[in-house]
């Protein structure tokens, strides 16, 4: 399972949370500065996905699919 621990939430009373742990998926970080100003993400798919009808989805720069695996697009996947 996937877990991403969102560093900042601002509630509609205007308090904020902060969570001190970097945010991460599957060991990868998530931003490569410390203030969450540039976003990464890998340039390889290695495994099946599904963007299902209703979802937006959005990659950032070249992306490859992986020998053997699939992208199933029902929804909106946009590569910027």
């Amino acid at each position: 399972m996937t877990r991403i621990y969102v560093q900042n939430i601002r509630s509609q009373t205007g308090s904020t949370v902060d969570f001190k742990d970097p945010i991460s998926v599957n060991g990868a970080s998530q931003w490569v500065d410390s203030y969450g100003v540039i976003k990464t993400n890998k340039n390889t798919i290695d495994e099946n996905v599904t963007i299902p009808l209703g979802t937006n989805g959005v990659t950032a720069g070249t992306v490859t699919v992986g020998a053997g695996y699939t992208v199933t697009v029902q929804g909106v996947w946009t590569i910027v």
